[in-house]
């Protein structure tokens, strides 16, 4: 990400009301007519940046140019459909709903401005969430983890190219999920930061192959994928092992190597853990919260929070 202070400095006079200029939180309003919402910067440790841009606006929206560069980002657009003009880019960069881009290098002068077709539409949103790497830190985390090819650039050049990730939806779905959230207390930044790093967990789980930016790990890891996306399912060994292609004993055997953890308790561990982030942080009744974390009968669910956690759920309440 630039520098937080020359993005600042640039934008407090000419587009955005900054309430204050802290070195690692920028909270920014938009001050145009027509519109309302929110944008901010947070800088989370070691470096990363995650900007979210949740607007809407009742008129046709021109950004200003201002000088933009970065290591390495990832833009994820949850709701937004511009067009972005970089003096350092041969072309225009046409973006869309439900796109994640990948950005690097020095752009120069950017604006954007909304696409035409969009126009047509009552409101026009611009609902964003990006994550900015500092190149050392990534070279740092390359030299003792395995990180994604496609996330680790070598070119000079200025580089913005549309990647399509094998959990894309999930990307997408995390990131409406940070746009939600509030930033007033010390708390809600807690959970902000929270949530941005396991958005980077997510990022920098992405393995790929020749550039095909597709999921490459064992099947073991394709099967803690399924688990961790659909465990208020009624998930089967058999079905799991079906659907990442070995058998049943194979399956249970390295699942267990490889975790230290039975299908079944892996299971039980991940609808205990959302659970109780279900009635500590939203509020959510234990019949609700039985509910989404896959438990028809509440009283079954209470019996397994209290045996995992030690407390029933009605003492959270």
């Amino acid at each position: 990400m630039a520098d937080l202070n020359t993005f600042y400095d640039h934008y407090q006079d000419k587009y955005w009301a900054f309430d204050r200029s802290d070195s690692d939180y920028l909270i920014k309003r938009p001050i145009y007519n027509g519109g309302f919402g929110y944008g901010d910067l947070l800088s989370l440790h070691n470096g990363i940046v995650l900007g979210r841009n949740c607007i809407t606006n009742s008129q046709p929206l021109v950004e200003p140019a201002a000088p933009f560069s970065c290591d390495v980002g990832m833009h994820l657009i949850v709701d937004a459909n511009y067009n972005l003009h970089a003096s350092n880019l041969r072309a225009d960069t046409i973006i869309h709903s439900q796109q994640i881009w990948r950005r690097s290098g020095d752009f120069g002068n950017i604006s954007s401005t909304v696409d035409t077709e969009y126009l047509q539409k009552p409101s026009i949103n611009s609902h964003v969430v990006s994550i900015d790497f500092n190149q050392d830190l990534l070279s740092r985390w390359a030299e003792s983890f395995a990180l994604p090819t496609w996330l680790l650039s070598s070119n000079q050049d200025p580089e913005m190219i549309q990647v399509r990730l094998s959990n894309q939806p999930r990307l997408l779905a995390r990131a409406a999920y940070i746009l939600s959230l509030p930033c007033r207390t010390l708390s809600d930044r807690l959970t902000l930061e929270s949530q941005a790093l396991l958005l980077c967990q997510d990022i920098l789980g992405i393995q790929d192959t020749s550039g095909q930016l597709m999921n490459q790990r064992s099947q073991i890891d394709q099967a803690v994928d399924i688990i961790r996306q659909e465990y208020s399912n009624k998930l089967t060994i058999s079905l799991l092992a079906q659907r990442v292609g070995i058998n049943e004993c194979y399956l249970k055997q390295q699942f267990k190597q490889q975790t230290g953890k039975t299908i079944g308790s892996f299971i039980r561990e991940l609808r205990m853990q959302e659970a109780m982030r279900l009635l500590l942080d939203e509020y959510k009744s234990v019949q609700e919260t039985a509910w989404y974390v896959g438990y028809h009968d509440p009283s079954n669910f209470s019996k397994a929070f209290a045996k995992f956690y030690g407390v029933t759920p009605t003492q959270l309440i």
